[in-house]
């Protein structure tokens, strides 16, 4: 029989370079984010020695199924923990308190997810509206046909960076009162009817990418985690992220430069005049002074890399 096909999950995006920052102990505690189908999480459970652990989180349950038959071995010594859940979650684990060796996020969406005809995450197949990563929340569809005109316009600008925003928000509200928008058909549609046929595919990316970033909560959670689990992790513990657009990249450089200046608390007035300041020493230092791209080979093996963005910060 042949051999289960791994192109359903996309290639790990600059997999030696993530493994190269990321892994600073073998016998430390590492946490995936993003699990997929299971790419990086396989590339870091060769490199780490016993008693080293990995804890890997998707919200995805086709992930897990296909990772607990992928790595049955490892979660059953108890090398490798999966997780149903977003990656944020890993900021909620008290007893790793100070003891995350290092922790990875690709941040793309897996290839099993956006060739996939059951989400409606890409306008490329005829689906329901869903777009969520698990099963839980608000679903496209659902979003669509609550929010006010307004708020659709700030996800479509915000989200997405599109310049036929307002007609489109306005569009789907006109839309909404007289029939139903349910399928990534309809949708495209919409959206054709209002777009110059040579913008057309840019917005589509662009209007998807939007709505299900909102629906997914993507650029809130990634704040939350970056933020969070700086105390869970050890002194040369590395955060590794891999962004694919420039709304992720941001927060990443931004909250990398953040924690990485020396810090000066508020002081009374008093210590103002007396010149009475504390420094305070940053809390991380940022590895990557610019992001690291893939190279021009990669990206011809997998298109996919050719947006890709890995930027990394250590513990201090």
């Amino acid at each position: 029989m042949a051999k289960e096909r791994e192109y359903d999950y996309h290639d790990p995006v600059l997999l030696k370079e993530c493994l190269h920052f990321l892994i600073v102990d073998p016998k430390g505690l590492y946490i995936d984010g993003t699990l997929g189908g299971g790419g990086h999480t396989a590339a870091i459970l060769e490199k780490l020695e016993p008693g080293g652990k990995l804890i890997s989180f998707d919200k995805d349950p086709d992930a897990i199924a296909h990772c607990e038959k992928r790595f049955s071995t490892q979660i059953e010594n108890g090398m490798l923990q999966l997780r149903n859940a977003s990656f944020d979650e890993a900021c909620s684990i008290k007893e790793n308190d100070g003891k995350v060796s290092g922790l990875l996020l690709d941040l793309g969406v897996s290839s099993h997810q956006l060739d996939g005809s059951s989400r409606g995450i890409s306008y490329r197949f005829d689906s329901e509206l869903d777009m969520r990563f698990g099963t839980e929340g608000e679903t496209a569809k659902e979003f669509l046909h609550t929010a006010s005109e307004e708020e659709l316009v700030q996800v479509f600008e915000e989200y997405g960076e599109e310049p036929y925003s307002k007609k489109i928000a306005r569009r789907i509200v006109e839309n909404r009162r007289a029939s139903s928008l349910s399928t990534t058909t309809d949708l495209k549609a919409l959206i054709a009817e209002i777009v110059p046929e040579r913008f057309l595919y840019k917005s589509l990316s662009r209007i998807f990418q939007a709505i299900r970033i909102r629906v997914n909560t993507e650029l809130d959670i990634l704040k939350n985690t970056l933020t969070e689990i700086i105390p869970k992790m050890e002194s040369g513990g590395r955060i590794v992220v891999m962004s694919y657009h420039s709304l992720e990249d941001r927060i990443v450089k931004d909250i990398f430069k953040k924690y990485s200046l020396k810090r000066r608390p508020s002081v009374t007035r008093e210590e103002l005049y007396y010149g009475n300041y504390v420094a305070i020493d940053p809390i991380l230092k940022t590895i990557t002074k610019t992001p690291f791209l893939p190279s021009k080979k990669e990206i011809e093996l997998n298109k996919r890399a050719r947006s890709a963005k890995l930027r990394v910060a250590e513990k201090v």
